[in-house]
């Protein structure tokens, strides 16, 4: 809303220097009734401004391409098809979709320019054969219609290629955050077992030889929800994934209660059990407090298994499940490996 405020203000200034400028020109030029048209553009202008802080962007939306298709073509009329106004028209084109793609964005209100567009086209037509059979009845000086025309040139060029760039870094965004949402635990912010499953592809495809997996569970995690509500239980969720997802290796959020570290690296297996004793250690030593109320120790309890000896990924995953198992009948908030 913030960035729609700002471009419609940034655009409604601007409309309104230019005519003040066309303003200028046609007084010059003695085309009366554009002088008139113009003075009634920058008090529309003025206005919109105003209808901006309102935030009724559908009305100015649809007001200002409504007087740009008015301006243009009686500026055309009046002056001629060589004073280049009616270039604007296509140019509007662009802003007018954009606007509509915004409002669509915010769910706010809108209205379809399609229509507007089409009754643009027309006017640019229109505007054409009428020209071609009668002369206009006012004819600007050589150099003004020379500047007239690159003015307008200058001005549709840099409305298409800025809101094409945008919304090219709208799209790019939009994208982005989708393949975030999609790999990305939407509690936690870690990475989910899509993610984990595009990251061991190479694994299963044989590229990968060398890796491990170990799954972690929070102890009596069911109770926590029980005795606290599920609100706590999120936060206890939260809290431990922002743990384990500070470590040196990948942690993913497996579903439910369940976390996995999973690395594609050579380790032995006293090397894996002490990194996850000391993960281990940091979550049982963590002082969880919701709502102003300690929850005491909260521990977890790990399984963990390596590649080798002609296993497939299944093998290891359901080796690191089993330890796991084997941890939590054992007496919990310890690491099996």
């Amino acid at each position: 809303m913030k960035r729609a405020k700002l471009i419609a203000w940034g655009m409604a200034i601007c409309f309104l220097l230019i005519h003040v400028l066309m303003y200028s020109v046609f007084e010059q030029c003695k085309v009366t009734p554009m002088v008139r048209v113009n003075i009634f553009s920058i008090i529309f202008y003025l206005a919109m401004l105003f209808v901006v802080y309102k935030e009724w962007f559908s009305i100015y939306a649809i007001a200002i391409y409504l007087e740009v298709a008015m301006h243009m073509t009686l500026a055309v009329l009046f002056t001629g098809w060589g004073s280049g106004f009616q270039i604007t028209l296509i140019g509007m084109n662009v802003l007018a979709f954009y606007a509509e793609y915004s409002a669509r964005a915010l769910k706010i209100k809108y209205v379809r320019v399609m229509p507007f567009c089409l009754i643009g086209f027309i006017l640019y037509i229109g505007s054409y054969i009428y020209l071609h059979f009668n002369p206009a009845p006012y004819e600007l000086t050589g150099k003004a219609e020379f500047w007239l025309t690159i003015l307008w040139g200058v001005i549709v060029f840099v409305i298409n290629l800025f809101v094409l760039q945008l919304l090219v870094y709208i799209a790019n965004s939009s994208e982005e955050k989708l393949e975030f949402q999609l790999f990305h635990d939407k509690l936690t912010g870690l990475p989910n077992r899509y993610f984990l499953a595009e990251n061991l592809k190479e694994v299963e495809n044989g590229k990968i030889k060398k890796y491990w997996i170990a799954i972690g569970d929070i102890d009596n995690f069911k109770r926590i929800n029980d005795t606290y509500g599920h609100k706590c239980g999120d936060y206890v969720l939260i809290t431990i994934g922002k743990i384990l997802g500070e470590k040196a290796v990948v942690c993913y959020r497996w579903g439910g209660e369940e976390f996995i570290f999973c690395e594609t690296a050579a380790r032995s297996f006293e090397e894996i059990v002490s990194f996850l004793d000391e993960a281990r250690k940091e979550i049982e030593n963590y002082p969880f407090e919701f709502e102003g109320q300690e929850l005491g120790r909260i521990t977890m309890t790990f399984g963990a298994a390596c590649s080798g000896n002609a296993k497939t990924l299944n093998d290891v995953f359901r080796e690191a499940d089993a330890k796991l198992y084997e941890g939590k009948l054992s007496g919990k908030n310890k690491v099996v490996g």
